[in-house]
């Protein structure tokens, strides 16, 4: 009999045990539950307001600038070249020799070819180049620009040499992105 009473008593703990431990997994499921819930609606909300902005973005205007320089005469060699965008360097490059070659026959180099915001811009070019067996000179130029947004400018700079003298020609082209 005692052995009998023994069993029943482990069945019994055995039993509330489990109940026990079934009750408390239903409490924490509950809180898990609605956490997921939760976390889910605002999930939802996060995705709408991210496909919002998104179209804001493709439908925003973009504004390109882009600089690009040509030679017209191939007794002047260019050395190098920095652009400053409101005393900020945009672009520098240093010339070698083949590149000279190329923009000779009739090449072109695109300097700058980027995204920027529109406004008041003031260009600060400054250019070191070589004639035949002159030592190298430098130039300096500046270009007032009013770059309105959604527009797309076109730089062009020719390094020509007129009479004896070497300049810097700009050409300004602008076109709606």
């Amino acid at each position: 009999m005692r052995k009998i009473i023994i069993i029943v008593n482990i069945i019994i703990t055995f039993l509330s045990c489990n109940c026990f431990a079934e009750v408390n997994s239903q409490k924490m499921e509950e809180p898990i539950r609605e956490l997921i819930i939760r976390l889910n609606n605002e999930y939802i909300s996060l995705e709408e307001s991210l496909r919002k902005f998104e179209k804001n973005i493709w439908d925003f205007p973009t504004t390109i600038l882009n600089l690009s320089i040509i030679k017209r005469s191939s007794d002047i060699n260019i050395t190098s070249i920095e652009i400053y965008d409101n005393s900020k360097l945009l672009e520098g490059h240093i010339y070698t020799p083949i590149e000279n070659e190329a923009i000779n026959s009739g090449g072109r180099h695109q300097l700058y070819n980027k995204e920027i915001a529109g406004g008041n811009r003031n260009l600060g070019i400054i250019y070191f180049w070589t004639e035949k067996d002159k030592p190298q000179q430098k130039g300096e130029l500046s270009i007032p620009l009013n770059i309105s947004r959604g527009k797309d400018v076109y730089i062009e700079l020719s390094l020509e040499k007129r009479k004896d003298k070497v300049e810097l020609r700009v050409s300004k082209f602008e076109f709606d992105g």
